[in-house]
């Protein structure tokens, strides 16, 4: 008699399952937005019944809802660690430049947040706005490091700055989630930086070129009067001393 073979159909636990669905969920979302989002073809993509999807989602938006969160979450863990021996300026540019990357990455997932999920009646209230406040935390902390160091100035509340960072970041990208017109991720995350640590700077910040332009005159400057005191010794070594008599 032929042994038995053990089966491959493990069952899930509930917390696989909804792991596994919100995985599928999220590819399928990234690939056909959320107007065409299907509760049908995610169930087909993870081998179960639209049945299935039901019993862990009230509806499809709730499992839209629960994708989003899903994707912040992963953001948090992913976000870039700062390092305190670094400037202001280079902090403040990793967290914009990955605010931005962030939105460029995920088109459609920032889409659907930034333009449904946002206008909710009940966002404040909701996971995701708590999610979001943690992902902008990171910027407002750069910022708070920066008015505590006397870098920026401490008129200007640091919660206003994050805001107007992510309105620049929103007005920079919507023609890119709106008809997918690209931009640079660099190019932007160089001039938004710029533009906050320029105009918030307690002093002007130095202009690295025209700096050593300076700093290369001044060099030139002194080999100059090196070279003439050198030679104005020199003279005097020549020249014979006087014999009064």
């Amino acid at each position: 008699m032929a042994e038995k073979k053990p089966s491959t159909n493990v069952r899930m636990s509930r917390e696989d399952r909804i792991a596994s669905i919100l995985v599928k969920a999220k590819r399928h979302l990234g690939r056909v937005g959320h107007e065409n989002f299907s509760p049908v073809e995610v169930a087909q993509d993870c081998g179960v019944s639209e049945a299935t999807i039901y019993r862990y989602f009230a509806s499809r938006h709730d499992l839209l809802v629960h994708v989003a969160e899903f994707w912040v979450e992963e953001l948090l863990v992913g976000a870039p660690v700062l390092k305190e021996h670094d400037s202001i300026y280079d902090r403040l540019r990793q967290v914009i430049w990955y605010s931005l990357w962030v939105i460029y990455s995920e088109p459609a997932l920032s889409k659907f947040v930034l333009m449904v999920i946002r206008s909710e009646p009940d966002f404040r209230s909701s996971r995701i706005y708590a999610l979001n406040k943690r992902f902008t935390s990171h910027t407002k902390m750069v910022i708070e490091d920066a008015i505590n160091q006397g870098v920026f100035r401490s008129d200007v509340p640091a919660s206003m700055v994050r805001n107007m960072i992510f309105g620049t970041i929103e007005h920079e990208v919507w023609s890119y989630l709106q008809a997918g017109v690209d931009f640079s991720l660099d190019g932007s995350a160089d001039l938004i930086t710029d533009i906050v640590f320029k105009g918030l700077a307690v002093e002007p910040p130095v202009d690295v070129e025209v700096f050593n332009r300076s700093m290369a005159a001044i060099e030139k400057g002194v080999k100059e009067i090196d070279a003439a005191m050198k030679q104005l010794q020199g003279t005097a070594a020549d020249e014979k001393p006087l014999h009064l008599d």
